[in-house]
């Protein structure tokens, strides 16, 4: 007799908190990170991400990930440590053990809006090259295209924040009601 994939069933409790994303989630979340993983997320970042984006309860254990996403602790371990570091998902302690739950920061999809320093430095850095880099040459220009590109991010990202914040206000389901082509994989 097999036994099922705990995380088949959403309606079992996993030892480790609420209950798993089922099957069909399961496969969703999977091609939700594929589609990050071909934009350059890293890929166990993206699952675990999904994960978490896809769980019934938004919020899952390390072994809860470690069995959804049928990955080592030492995967899950790592992509929770990304994860944090660029402050998308965040710890919480599960009452009673010794075990961290995660879930989602607030708003986490903004933090790439919100972490304009980068652009601000990369403007910067191409403000001290060398003269073999310099505005006059091939090189030069290329580096300088990018530089502008990103003080444009830099400037443009607050009114896309804003806007986007507005629009939330104004209509908070309005992705709901929109129809979406189904992922691919």
């Amino acid at each position: 007799m097999t036994t099922p994939h705990p995380a088949e069933n959403s309606t079992q409790p996993d030892p480790g908190g609420g209950p798993l994303p089922d099957e069909a989630a399961r496969h969703y979340a999977d091609q939700l990170a594929a589609h990050l993983d071909a934009a350059g997320f890293p890929r166990m970042p993206a699952r675990t991400l999904t994960a978490l984006l896809t769980s019934p309860t938004g919020e899952l254990t390390a072994e809860q990930l470690s069995h959804v996403l049928d990955v080592s602790p030492a995967a899950v371990s790592g992509a929770i440590r990304y994860l944090q570091s660029v402050q998308v998902i965040r710890a919480g302690s599960l009452p009673g053990t010794r075990r961290r739950r995660y879930n989602l920061t607030p708003n986490w999809y903004t933090v790439t809006l919100t972490r304009m320093s980068m652009y601000s430095q990369l403007s910067e850095v191409t403000r001290h090259r060398p003269p073999s880099v310099g505005p006059d040459t091939p090189a030069g220009q290329r580096v300088q295209e990018m530089a502008d590109f990103y003080a444009f991010l830099n400037r443009k990202f607050p009114e896309i924040l804003h806007e986007w914040t507005e629009q939330r206000r104004r209509e908070p389901r309005q992705a709901d009601t929109q129809k979406t082509p189904p992922l691919s994989t």
